[in-house]
């Protein structure tokens, strides 16, 4: 798909990032790191964003956002402004994966990739990548000595839960753990705006739903109490 202009945005991780995108080249790119939240962040940004360009709303041709997994309340946020945007200004939409941006991030890869994010309670969300960026797995949750399950071969790890669980990885996979730079580690709203652009127009869905691939604590937290009743 052909659009001039470009919003895209990702708050489903600890940085915002928000990027403005001309026939698929990055104007503008603001990421931040986010410790109380994205909400009163987001906007602002956004115009800011814009104001780089002199670019009105009005005039996007495209909002592209990120769809998690990742933070449950940053996932909402980021999906409820790409929503309300796309609505007031009659733009389509569409919805990627954080981990098919961050693994994106990484091609051309000589080796599959694995991009993880910190998941909390000791385990991740990963997938697993073919070295041209085709996904061979679902989105998974996973305690990370769980993934040797998936390598076979020497394979690239990018995301912030290579922080939290090299040493696991390491003593799981040996000489297969290939660990990339941390600048790779988050997503980032341009390489998500590419992608939104490269999608197909039959395979864009009509409606842009979170992934988050478990339940939350709040869904949990109901679920265990119905089942006390």
């Amino acid at each position: 798909m052909t659009f001039m202009k470009v919003l895209a945005l990702d708050t489903s991780t600890s940085r915002m990032s928000v990027a403005l995108m001309r026939s698929g080249e990055t104007i503008c790119e603001i990421n931040l790191m986010v410790k109380t939240g994205h909400a009163g962040m987001i906007l602002p940004v956004i115009d800011e964003v814009l104001s780089k360009d002199g670019t009105k709303r009005d005039e996007l041709g495209l909002i592209a956002v990120g769809t998690g997994p990742g933070s449950f309340t940053g996932i909402r946020i980021g999906l409820a402004t790409a929503k309300g945007l796309a609505k007031a200004i009659h733009c389509p939409i569409i919805g990627i994966s954080t981990l098919d941006t961050i693994a994106r991030a990484a091609l051309p890869s000589p080796i599959p990739v694995i991009p993880i994010l910190d998941a909390k309670k000791g385990e991740v969300f990963c997938a697993l990548y073919e070295r041209d960026g085709s996904r061979l797995t679902d989105f998974l949750n996973l305690r990370p000595s769980e993934i040797v399950t998936l390598v076979d071969e020497d394979t690239l790890f990018i995301g912030n839960g290579c922080g939290l669980y090299r040493d696991v990885l390491k003593n799981e996979l040996a000489q297969r753990y290939h660990e990339g730079p941390a600048h790779l580690w988050l997503p980032h709203a341009s390489i998500l705006g590419l992608l939104a652009c490269e999608m197909p127009q039959r395979s864009v869905p009509k409606d842009v739903l979170p992934i988050y691939v478990r339940a939350s604590d709040a869904t949990l937290l109901l679920e265990k109490k119905g089942s006390r009743r």
